[in-house]
């Protein structure tokens, strides 16, 4: 075995003796572990630990694989843990990050060291890391505990742990609210701490301390609600002046904590509808919904209706079917005709459900529906008003809809048949035959919905059309129709659940996972003992969630234990760092002309950027949608079946970070951890829940007037990637 330190042997430039010495012992002990395991050239770990360059790139490049497979070899592991003892402190601080990316309980004892590191990049990934680790167990009380101590004030205060830097300060607090509590002692001891700091003299310890309370309020609201005394302080911090976005930003956390907390009072709600930041105006009508009746409530909604910002008119449709439309529609048949699309829309929505006698919303829905095209020379693009709408009479005038209905399943935009679809289904067994004509529609996500519809008017004598559409190759149809065929008594259902559930494990693609585990639930109910042998082959599945599914569905037929064999997804070609730094952006044209353009975080999420930037070069984005579009929540696209589980195989890593959802930035879609299948989507507004959950890999900075403005179904056309 030759170890090398640096590019010149012995040579070590600008390190003292001190530091060669810990590195070289550390990677001596690594060699070492890596002995009783097999055996490993460690050349690329020790290469560039302290000259930068090219040695320092391979040594990344190792980080960056080891991450890759998740940690879950030694050699890997080895990897990351020789580079917390790296002397160059970016090594240090991608070491940390990747080990709180594995989010391994027993590594926290590891990371927690980094906390007291020299410089504050690396001990703020440190506590990120930190709180990553301990979401699924470990030592949480110990960890609170320091935290604390590095929250407890200035270092010049006589606190021997506090942290000294602003930003590092705020992200402990962060990290603090975001820990899975169990004792409700504990989450006051917590919050009592963030709380003394919602009007600390640093905004970035501010914005930290009112984030951390913000996911206290949200994730422990029935464990310790949080005190009227810290109420009081996040309302003062709503309605703080302030102007950039650290300062909105602040607003809108302590906004969407006393939302949490049902502590926004008349005086908050006031102010903060005169708020400058349409978000914060935005989350004033969402706990104007949730208000009890005050005297101000109605002209607080009637404000917000005429508000200039379309997200606001949008939410206050909301407010307004909740508390006036038992008095008048008139503020939501208004809305059918705003100038904003989305807003029009939610009005079709609410009218559905009803108004005063005097104001039935009939005819001007009818009117609407009507106005569907023909899907000529224009694709049948304005089909968005008139779908909505007629799902709303669906529910007004059956008669009306029914006679409308025709011209919607025979419309060539397949959208449209699926609203159809739904329309069937309201009408019932008046509609019955459209339902089967729909379930052999050419487009899967309309025949799920013609069957979804069957299925709750005919129950089980659906089930052989179920049966027929098994043979799909439609993920997000395969799923339902395993969900669907519940408590089924049709004898052929175990032989085609298994007949299916064998080819798709044939074509072998990680984004079947879903509907094979949708398969092996109902087999578990449906099929029996005689079934076992043909399951058995599941339990060595390239998939532990499909191997798990398998072992339960064994152990209840042969009443014993069964364990699966596998335990982790299998690891992917990892692409080079090299190539992948240089990548700076995106710029997203839609068939409608119109172009919008993001930043790429290479340095940050240089998994994600790399397959995103090959799958764009590769032209797999042209022409496909964005098939999902929740106002005031995402959009999201990059569907191949325009739907939420179809998509490029095999799965993509999580590479989270301290990067939060802010409006504008661009995640990737996933169904729980590590199962990104190159779906992107993009935060319409703030949305911290999704922080620590979802990776933010890029953020737009020009045209998000573009993005606000995408309906359902709106085509990309193509996504050219930007170098440097």
């Amino acid at each position: 075995m030759t170890l090398r330190v640096g590019r010149g042997g012995s040579q070590c430039p600008h390190e003292s003796c001190a530091a060669v010495t810990a590195a070289l012992t550390l990677i001596f002990f690594v060699a070492s572990v890596i002995s009783l395991t097999g055996g490993l050239s460690v050349s690329s770990v020790v290469q560039g630990r302290s000259g930068g360059g090219e040695g320092d790139l391979a040594f990344r490049q190792a980080m960056f694989e080891a991450e890759d497979s998740r940690g879950a070899d030694p050699a890997g592991l080895a990897t990351l843990l020789a580079g917390l003892e790296s002397p160059d402190l970016e090594i240090r601080r991608l070491a940390v990050r990747a080990l709180g990316r594995l989010e391994r309980a027993d590594l926290s004892d590891r990371i927690v060291q980094l906390v007291d590191a020299a410089l504050p990049a690396v001990r703020a990934e440190a506590v990120n890391a930190l709180g990553q680790s301990v979401q699924r167990g470990g030592a949480l009380e110990t960890h609170v505990a320091t935290l604390i101590g590095r929250l407890g004030g200035d270092a010049d205060a006589g606190g021997a742990h506090a942290e000294a830097d602003p930003h590092v300060r705020g992200i402990v607090a962060e990290t603090l609210g975001r820990m899975p509590y169990q004792d409700a002692d504990r989450v006051h001891e917590v919050e009592a701490a963030l709380a003394s700091l919602t009007d600390a003299a640093e905004l970035d310890v501010r914005l930290g301390a009112i984030n951390g309370l913000e996911s206290l309020a949200r994730l422990q609201r029935e464990r310790a609600p949080l005190t009227a005394e810290t109420i009081e302080r996040l309302q003062a911090a709503a309605r703080a002046s302030g102007t950039g976005e650290v300062a909105g930003r602040t607003r809108r956390l302590a906004l969407s904590a006393l939302i949490a907390s049902g502590g926004a009072d008349e005086a908050t709600v006031g102010a903060a509808l005169d708020d400058h930041d349409p978000q914060v105006r935005r989350l004033a009508v969402l706990a104007l919904r949730d208000a009890d009746e005050t005297n101000a409530r109605a002209a607080f909604i009637g404000r917000a209706l005429a508000d200039e910002s379309p997200m606001v008119r949008y939410d206050a449709l909301g407010a307004y079917a909740a508390h006036g439309r038992v008095q008048s529609c008139a503020p939501l048949v208004s809305a059918g005709d705003d100038s904003n699309a989305h807003v029009a829309l939610r009005a079709m929505d609410l009218l559905g459900a009803g108004c005063p006698s005097s104001e039935s919303p009939a005819n001007l829905v009818a009117r609407v529906a009507g106005q569907l095209g023909d899907g000529g020379s224009n694709g049948g693009a304005d089909w968005h008003r008139p779908a909505r709408a007629i799902v709303a009479l669906a529910g007004l005038d059956a008669d009306r809809a029914g006679a409308l209905l025709p011209r919607f399943i025979a419309h060539p935009v397949w959208q449209v048949r699926m609203y159809a679809a739904r329309v069937a289904g309201v009408l019932g067994t008046a509609a019955v035959e459209a339902l089967h004509a729909l379930a052999d529609d050419p487009n899967a996500n309309v025949r799920g919905a013609a069957l979804r519809g069957l299925v709750d008017i005919e129950g089980h004598a659906a089930d052989g059309r179920l049966l027929e559409a098994m043979v799909s190759d439609d993920y997000g149809l395969l799923r339902s129709v395993a969900v669907l065929l519940e408590g089924s008594p049709d004898r052929r259902a175990p032989t085609v659940l298994l007949e299916t559930l064998a080819r798709l494990t044939e074509a072998d693609r990680d984004t079947s996972r879903d509907p094979r585990v949708a398969i092996l639930t109902r087999l578990r109910e449906l099929g029996s003992r005689r079934n076992a042998g043909v399951l058995r082959s599941y339990l060595e599945d390239v998939d532990p969630r499909v191997a798990a599914a398998a072992a339960a569905a064994l152990t209840e037929w042969t009443e014993r234990p069964v364990e699966a064999v596998t335990e982790r997804m299998r690891s992917g070609a990892v692409p080079s760092l090299a190539a992948i730094l240089n990548l700076t952006g995106a710029r997203v044209r839609m068939a409608s002309g119109a172009v919008f353009e993001v930043d790429l975080f290479p340095e940050e999420t240089p998994a994600t950027v790399a397959r995103f930037a090959r799958l764009a070069r590769d032209g797999y984005y042209d022409g496909l949608t964005f098939h999902r579009v929740v106002p005031n929540f995402v959009i999201q696209g990059g569907s191949p079946g325009a739907n939420e589980f179809m998509g490029d195989g095999p799965y993509m890593r999580d590479e989270l970070g301290l990067r939060p959802h802010l409006r504008g930035a661009v995640g990737i879609s996933t169904r729980g951890r590590d199962t990104g299948d190159a779906q992107i989507f993009i935060d319409l507004a703030d949305n911290p829940r999704l922080d620590h959950n979802f990776t933010v890999f890029a953020q737009v900075t020009c045209g998000m007037d573009v993005v606000d403005a995408i309906l359902e179904g709106d085509v990309i056309e193509a996504i050219e990637i930007l170098e440097r």
